[in-house]
């Protein structure tokens, strides 16, 4: 259920994205020229549509297209770098599907860990993330000079 992206995926990859950051940054960043007028879905597409950009991009697809992950391979750890799940389908299961693949890649390749950012104010993901291994580094940063934090996370594999 969890492959890699192609091309056809490119719009629904977008729709995802968008829509699920306007659902978990909005309340955040109280930005509504951002996320209605710089967050656009056929931007975001034709993002994705250069090369190299579906390089590490996963789509959770069991006959529909409900969730997406970008993943990085760094030495002996894996950077988790963006887990979304179509809001329509959240709370399903499908984040806990992707984190176990996941993890059982980062094992089969030798990864010591796996690290990935949250937003210091999106308590729902810290929440999930913390639920499934992850904890909190101790390091945090400011997000783009927005005035709003990520937090690292990380997962040990031991």
């Amino acid at each position: 259920m969890l492959r890699k992206a192609c091309e056809k995926d490119i719009s629904r990859i977008a729709e995802i994205l968008i829509f699920a950051k306007r659902v978990s940054y909005r309340p955040i960043f109280e930005n509504d020229e951002v996320s209605f007028n710089s967050m656009q879905v056929l931007t975001e597409a034709e993002n994705l549509k250069q090369p190299h950009m579906l390089d590490n991009v996963f789509v959770y697809d069991d006959g529909i297209v409900r969730g997406m992950m970008k993943r990085e391979f760094r030495g002996k750890e894996l950077k988790l770098c963006e887990l979304f799940i179509d809001p329509f389908f959240q709370n399903l299961g499908i984040g806990k599907k992707i984190l176990t693949s996941l993890v059982s890649e980062a094992r089969n390749n030798g990864c010591l860990r796996i690290y990935m950012w949250v937003l210091e104010k999106n308590a729902r993901a810290r929440n999930f993330y913390e639920k499934y291994g992850f904890v909190f580094s101790g390091i945090r940063e400011e997000f783009a000079n927005t005035g709003r934090y990520k937090m690292k996370y990380i997962m040990p594999l031991d």
